[in-house]
């Protein structure tokens, strides 16, 4: 385990400007070692747990904090999962004329459910890879890339049972405890 800051680049509904968002301080990473079947050729890897991502995210850009309304499905670029990804397919549009970038890097994108169960969760356990990169200014820094799509806010009458057994009920109630103990009560009449 070691101390690394923390680069995580998303996208927000598809759009093609990635965000940058930097945690403020070094969170704790887990190095891993290429298995025979990965080439790293000199890139490294590590882990480090998806809610520090989500909490650097929601700190940098506070706008993307879930409401009563609204929610974000999160999907992690996972470096490791590169092998598995299929060809890229180059389908042009007419419209827009577009070509497949020469050396486009290839991956798989992982779901990992909603951005207010993982900010929910308690502990650490659910864990996202990245790469390991410089920054500017030369500092050592893990870069972890997520996808965002916005989708409705899930209340638990409509959760698949079968998410229940993944932890979900426990985060649910969760919300709702702390929605209910956020809510004023009404003043008495005088």
């Amino acid at each position: 385990m070691e101390k690394r800051v923390l680069r995580v680049l998303y996208t927000v509904n598809h759009s093609p400007q990635y965000i940058l968002a930097r945690s403020p301080c070094p969170v704790t990473v887990s190095l891993l070692r290429p298995t025979d079947g990965q080439h790293s050729g000199g890139i490294g890897y590590a882990s480090v747990s998806l809610k520090s991502c989500i909490e650097t995210i929601c700190t940098t850009s506070p706008e993307l904090l879930q409401s009563d309304t609204r929610d974000f499905s999160v999907y992690v670029l996972d470096p490791l999962e590169s092998e598995s990804a299929p060809e890229p397919v180059n389908i042009p549009s007419e419209a827009e004329g577009s070509k497949m970038a020469e050396g486009q890097a290839r991956g798989v994108a992982v779901g990992l459910g909603l951005m207010s169960w993982a900010l929910a969760a308690e502990g650490e356990e659910a864990l996202v890879n990245g790469t390991l990169t410089r920054t500017g200014s030369g500092q050592e820094a893990l870069e972890v890339v997520f996808a965002l799509r916005e989708t409705y806010s899930h209340r638990e009458g409509i959760i698949p049972c079968c998410l229940y057994s993944l932890g979900i009920r426990r985060v649910l109630k969760h919300r709702a405890s702390s929605r209910r103990s956020t809510r004023q009560l009404p003043l008495p009449l005088s």
